[in-house]
């Protein structure tokens, strides 16, 4: 998973905005969120980005698992990340549906 590649994404006093001119939607994570979105770039799974985040903010493992999936789950729920297609050959990512 990874971020759409059709958004447009800044960087603002430490905050992500993403506009997702698709939908025409605005979206603003926080010093968290953005480090997690930082993370998403196609290679890493939940249990990588959970393990970073549980050693870069001091959490345990499991509570950045948690954490961590729920904020991807809110991503995938905004259609705001795209997925590898393992079946379609080239290894191309394909947005999420």
């Amino acid at each position: 998973m990874r971020p759409r590649l059709d958004l447009i994404v800044r960087e603002v006093q430490g905050e992500t905005v993403i506009l997702d001119r698709s939908t025409d939607q605005l979206h603003t994570l926080n010093a968290t969120a953005s480090f997690i979105w930082s993370q998403l770039d196609g290679r890493k799974t939940v249990q990588d980005v959970a393990l970073v985040v549980s050693r870069m903010f001091g959490v345990d493992v499991g509570v950045a698992e948690r954490d961590v999936s729920t904020l991807i789950d809110s991503f995938r729920d905004q259609q705001l990340l795209q997925e590898e297609d393992p079946d379609n050959g080239t290894g191309e990512p394909v947005p999420t549906k």
